[in-house]
């Protein structure tokens, strides 16, 4: 039997190299594969490449009658798992699109242009005030460029990070592991948001002790939230959290319309929540004798990988357009 499933595998090895199917799948067929091998479901690789359900499901089932080969095991509700051969043919298919992106990137390098794909991950916070500006400007110098953006938590982008789905990340300097190499770009303090009518929005500054005793509104986000917290617990404090949310639009919202303050260290061009209630920023005062932590923001990629033109450059880009004083769609006094 061990013969007989090393067999297979070394089919499952070669098989992508051999011409005898005349290439009757694609590239992106693969990739449809890869996020789903990678996922260990196909909802959540839908989620993570923005694609239907039914398109990377059709793509797994025609290379698996292409080849001839069963790539998954289907388990009702609970998602799919890759066989013996799937494994294999999982590490040919990166093999295979990253020859493919090295190929693209070396037809821009002959070329004197920078061409190919950039998977970009960003902090959900931080994604819609700095991303449109940020990937419109470099995209517009690199015509042959394309940056597909994907946003998520700090856990997720780690995550992502690690199981290849992305090439690098614009988030903080969370939680980062010794695996993940970050380039610090820009520092960013944490602030007090208050609706504009709140008696306290005309302060020049404020510290915890003045808002401890009022309802807080936390962005409850992994990591991000423990931040957080942790700024009260450095000072032995405990906030009266009011209500919890995962999206900064809900905290922006219910700030602005009152209902309590909270805490924040990026704060955009617009001041206004959706509904257009306006905001105020207030700074943080560090407690005496103490420092109150900011977070940075920076560029978080996998240590000791190889990085194609199209990512050095974007890299390059964005040391010039992010710095602590001057951060697309970002607001400083």
């Amino acid at each position: 039997m061990k013969n007989a499933d090393s067999h297979r595998e070394n089919d499952a090895s070669s098989i992508l190299k051999s011409g005898s199917h005349n290439l009757r799948f694609t590239l992106k067929q693969l990739s449809y594969f890869v996020a789903a091998g990678n996922a260990g479901s196909i909802l959540k690789a839908s989620e993570n490449i923005h694609v239907s359900q039914p398109s990377i499901s059709n793509a797994i089932s025609h290379l698996e009658e292409t080849f001839g080969l069963q790539l998954f095991l289907r388990h009702h509700a609970q998602g799919i798992s890759l066989t013996n051969p799937g494994r294999e043919f999982l590490r040919e298919a990166k093999a295979l699109l990253a020859q493919a992106g090295q190929l693209h990137n070396l037809a821009g390098m002959l070329s004197d242009q920078v061409v190919g794909t950039i998977e970009v991950g960003c902090f959900n916070p931080l994604a819609p005030i700095i991303i449109p500006g940020l990937c419109h400007g470099f995209m517009d110098s690199h015509p042959g460029s394309d940056i597909r953006v994907r946003e998520g938590h700090q856990e997720k982008l780690l995550q992502q990070l690690r199981y290849g789905d992305i090439d690098l990340a614009l988030t903080y300097d969370l939680e980062l592991q010794s695996d993940i190499e970050f380039i610090p770009l820009a520092e960013l303090p944490p602030y007090v948001m208050l609706s504009d009518a709140h008696p306290l929005a005309d302060r020049k500054n404020l510290s915890l002790k003045e808002v401890v005793a009022l309802p807080m509104i936390l962005l409850d986000l992994p990591l991000s939230g423990d931040y957080f917290m942790g700024l009260f617990r450095q000072q032995g404090l405990k906030p009266v959290i009011k209500a919890r949310t995962a999206l900064s639009d809900v905290q922006r919202g219910l700030v602005a319309s009152g209902y309590g303050y909270s805490l924040a260290n990026v704060r955009p061009n617009n001041m206004a929540a959706l509904d257009g209630n306006i905001l105020k920023y207030v700074s943080l005062l560090a407690p005496d004798s103490q420092t109150t932590p900011s977070l940075n923001l920076g560029i978080a990629m996998v240590r000791d990988t190889n990085r194609n033109q199209a990512q050095k450059t974007f890299i390059d880009y964005c040391k010039t357009r992010i710095s602590t004083n001057n951060i697309p769609g970002m607001h400083f006094s």
